[in-house]
């Protein structure tokens, strides 16, 4: 497996990383897209950042310098999980930017006191009121305990509430917590190597009104070594992609029903050139067809 930084390193392309999404934002003038949360006045930029490395070993220096780059790009949401709950939330009320940051929070099922005691306890570690989103990995016992889920919105703990859970295996149960209109919100993955999601999950969210947020947009790093050693093409230019990450997050952001891509790296460099994806145009249909095509090709 190859990652990001030796990927990077192989091509040449660096400098790169470091300097074109801050050219772009130049050149834009704008801040992220963003995109409205269904059935909200709420808008979340395209972009978010995922659970990563230095996020769940507490490296507080690291995910301080990425939680700068993304509010002053105009990143907003924040993945964390476990003990990264509480040591993102120090960092977001070290820097006045509780309120700014929308975290998505893992909670699974517990009996109902100790749920929404875990919720008063994360939220104050956070500095909020109530926790942006709360999502449960196991499916089965979110579906049993969704009256203590529901509980948690109507006493005003949380704000949304939802699932998240990888692989294809995955999407019919999903998709009938969509159909019964139990979350709203469902983070799974979708992307150039995993585009099953494409063809009914993403739509059956869209028409249902709920938030699709994306994860595994580089499948842990495989992605990279695919495209490893070959040229970003010259077309790519054509929707404002200029690096073999921006591809892989820009055909993701062109499926209409996606909300945010969670992005996971521990460098600065690499959340600006992720950044850079939500800037400028993305590909049509025919465009993703094609990227789909070369992807293809090379596995």
């Amino acid at each position: 497996m190859t990652n990001r930084r030796e990927f990077l390193q192989y091509t040449g392309m660096a400098a790169l990383a470091t300097s074109t999404p801050i050219l772009a934002l130049a050149k834009h003038h704008e801040q992220l897209s963003k995109r409205k949360i269904p059935g909200s006045d709420e808008y979340l930029p395209v972009i978010g950042l995922g659970n990563s490395n230095s996020f769940r070993q507490q490296d507080l220096s690291v995910a301080s310098r990425l939680i700068d780059v993304f509010l002053e790009h105009g990143g907003r949401y924040v993945d964390v999980g476990g003990s990264s709950r509480f040591s993102v939330g120090q960092l977001a009320r070290e820097k006045g930017a509780s309120d700014q940051l929308f975290m998505g929070n893992y909670l699974d099922p517990k009996e109902g006191q100790d749920l929404a005691d875990e919720v008063k306890a994360v939220a104050a570690g956070q500095g909020k009121s109530a926790l942006d989103l709360v999502h449960s990995r196991d499916l089965a016992g979110y579906r049993r305990q969704i009256a203590d889920y529901r509980r948690l919105k109507d006493d005003g703990l949380v704000r949304y509430i939802g699932i998240a859970r990888s692989g294809r295996g995955n999407h019919e149960a999903i998709m009938r917590l969509i159909e019964d209109g139990l979350v709203d919100f469902v983070q799974s993955n979708y992307s150039l190597l995993e585009p099953e999601a494409g063809d009914r999950l993403l739509p059956l969210a869209r028409d249902k009104g709920v938030a699709m947020n994306i994860n595994r947009p580089f499948i842990n790093g495989d992605y990279f070594s695919i495209v490893r050693g070959q040229k970003l093409p010259e077309w790519a230019a054509e929707f404002d992609c200029h690096s073999w990450a921006q591809f892989s997050l820009k055909f993701i952001l062109s499926h209409p029903a996606v909300n945010c891509v969670l992005t996971e790296t521990s460098k600065p460099k690499h959340a600006l050139d992720n950044l850079g994806a939500g800037l400028g145009r993305l590909p049509d249909k025919k465009a993703q067809q094609r990227m789909l095509k070369l992807i293809r090709g090379l596995r």
